[in-house]
């Protein structure tokens, strides 16, 4: 059966079952009439989708290769219901130019379709969710050379009375419309999971008498078992901009922000529940799982990243919520509390964590967070992927690429020998390194321009003395059939609590530390220079004008200043907010431009506040 999906037009898709053949051939014929209407506003991503599983042991396709990366995107509202609009984006990652997409939906194929007669260059679709079951989302793209790269998704559509709300009632959920309400509820997520249990044995850290359990890594591989669908406890705090998504069962991470007025994902979300060879030597089976993570008492992600952490949820008012997650008090000598608390009207998460020793005697210890990013809606990061840190001096921790031979060899950034290092696409291989000869502060960020998304982490410094980048590489990049069962990849920002690896943190016998961090989701600035907890800032000078972008975590009416040496040469008015992100131009004389020596851009609302000052010698 083929798909009509002439002029990006809107179809429905379902699967050929006998009761639904007639209705089939007449929504074909009404597709290949190429009367469609246009397709709708990004949705937030459904959070139940799944990975399709027929290519377990697929290796990360590689960024030198003929063959294109394809993604496959999913946009609409979680869960999926029969019925329900489900917008399917198909692209591409390559280096040959693109000629033709094409998608399949189990037995219905759009066949190829030229890149040069779909608006935007892009295939997207508009389906009709059928009748619960998965769907298998098969996406591929064609080079001018004829390669073809191929990405997968298994959808599922949930039955009518398959999802659950805070009041019990099957069904339905709060839906917070209104600008000044935040709520709470709980839901639930199934996901394939390898029976990692089952390869795990119970063991004990005794300097913290930490209980953990050690992963037999090589009878897993030999024996090589196949996932299962398990569910699993799923908490909710949603406002107007924002929806964010905690598994307290599986260490208790934050597991997704979404960003609904763009539908983009902020953190890498993996779809199947599969350990990895990685972790603390000691214990390993780590599960890369994505979101944001809390790792004590070791480095290496700890060993309560796949644990149930207790948990406490708190509506305090129409206008502020929480969830705070905390390890069991039944021995261990550290205990870890962290509090995401989401204030409506703000497209920004609070993350409050309180690390407490409870022996009478100091404690050395490692205290990490480890966030997985991807932002956008392609669930890997393009080689345009660009880290952000205000520092210029980094120092290696590990790394298989032979110029930055480690560890603790000292670079540049974000240039080094030549080379780009913030820009993901010129690493060869995986590497991690951290800021020298501490955290620089007040912020981190990672901002994909190829998905013209991103993600920011603002925290304070003298506390949080540690600061820590990973990737998988590029060229030669790690292969995601470690992780995960399809193509999909992330990043890294680490925070911690020493500056680095090769350090730690002391906390005197009862004693605690507490501290405060913000993260948000960034779209439409085209790039990121910098940021504070008001809002994110790309600029960027060109002959005659400063490009500005800002996307305000709350909204945002006020005025840009732009001085030059102090003396005020450009201003403009300003109406921006998280659903609408500003970029503009700041026309300047261009003949004062090589004598000025120091640049700053004032963003103030009409009370006068000042949102963000930056200054720059050289913002090109």
């Amino acid at each position: 059966m083929r798909i009509d999906a002439t002029c990006g037009s809107v179809f429905r898709a379902w699967r050929i079952r006998p009761l639904l053949l007639w209705a089939t051939l007449l929504t074909l014929a009404w597709s290949l009439l190429g009367c469609a209407p246009g397709l709708s506003a990004p949705a937030v991503l459904n959070q139940a989708e799944t990975i399709a599983r027929e290519d377990a042991r697929r290796p990360l396709p590689q960024h030198d290769s003929s063959a294109p990366i394809v993604t496959v995107e999913v946009r609409a509202a979680t869960p999926i219901y029969p019925g329900d609009p489900v917008t399917i984006v198909v692209r591409a990652i390559s280096q040959e130019p693109v000629d033709a997409y094409r998608l399949a939906i189990d037995d219905a194929d759009t066949g190829w379709r030229a890149v040069k007669r779909l608006p935007g260059g892009l295939l997207s679709f508009e389906w009709t969710a059928g009748e619960p079951g998965s769907y298998v989302l098969i996406g591929q793209a064609r080079t001018t050379a004829g390669a073809v790269g191929e990405g997968r998704r298994l959808l599922t559509v949930e039955p009518p009375d398959s999802s659950s709300s805070q009041s019990g009632q099957p069904g339905s959920r709060p839906d917070p419309t209104a600008q000044d309400t935040v709520i709470f509820y709980a839901s639930s997520v199934t996901l394939p999971t390898y029976p990692f249990a089952e390869y795990q044995s119970q063991a004990v850290d005794p300097a913290y008498r930490w209980p953990y359990r050690r992963f037999d890594r090589d009878r897993f591989w030999q024996q090589a078992p196949q996932p299962s669908p398990q569910t699993y406890q799923l908490l909710i705090l949603e406002n107007r901009y924002l929806q964010v998504l905690i598994l307290p069962e599986l260490g208790g991470r934050i597991w997704q922000v979404l960003h609904k007025p763009s539908g983009n994902r902020m953190f890498y979300q993996n779809n199947v529940v599969k350990p990895s060879p990685w972790g603390p030597p000691q214990q390993l089976g780590w599960l890369a799982l994505g979101g944001l993570e809390w790792n004590l008492p070791v480095i290496e992600h700890g060993y309560d990243w796949g644990t149930p952490w207790d948990y406490r949820a708190l509506q305090e008012s129409d206008t502020v919520a929480s969830v705070t997650v905390a390890t069991p008090r039944d021995g261990r000598l550290l205990h870890a509390s962290i509090t995401v608390t989401l204030r409506a009207g703000s497209a920004s998460l609070e993350v409050a964590p309180t690390i407490t020793n409870l022996s009478p005697d100091e404690l050395q210890f490692d205290y990490w967070q480890t966030a997985m990013l991807a932002p956008g809606t392609g669930n890997r990061p393009s080689p345009d992927l660009h880290f952000v840190l205000p520092g210029q001096l980094m120092t290696v921790h590990s790394t298989a690429n032979p110029d930055l031979t480690g560890p603790t060899l000292l670079f540049t950034w974000p240039h080094y020998k030549g080379r780009d290092l913030s820009r993901l696409g010129n690493w060869r291989e995986y590497l991690g390194f951290f800021e020298y000869p501490a955290a620089h502060g007040p912020f981190t960020a990672v901002y994909d321009p190829w998905y013209d998304a991103g993600a920011v982490r603002i925290y304070p410094p003298e506390i949080m003395r540690g600061s820590k980048v990973f990737g998988l590489g590029w060229e030669n990049a790690l292969g995601s059939d470690l992780f995960t069962d399809d193509d999909s990849a992330y990043v890294e920002l680490h925070g911690g609590l020493a500056p680095s690896f090769f350090e730690q943190a002391r906390l005197a016998g009862g004693a605690s530390i507490s501290w405060q961090e913000q993260w948000y989701p960034v779209v439409d600035l085209g790039d990121l220079t910098t940021a504070n907890a008001n809002l994110a800032l790309h600029l960027a000078r060109t002959a005659d004008a400063f490009q500005v972008g800002l996307y305000p975590t709350r909204p945002l009416n006020g005025v840009i200043n732009l001085l030059a040496d102090g003396v005020p040469v450009a201003r403009r008015a300003v109406v921006a907010s998280p659903e609408a992100p500003f970029q503009g131009v700041l026309p300047v004389d261009g003949a004062i431009l090589p004598q000025v020596q120091q640049w700053q851009l004032q963003v103030e609302d009409q009370q006068g506040q000042r949102w963000i000052s930056y200054e720059m010698s050289d913002p090109s």
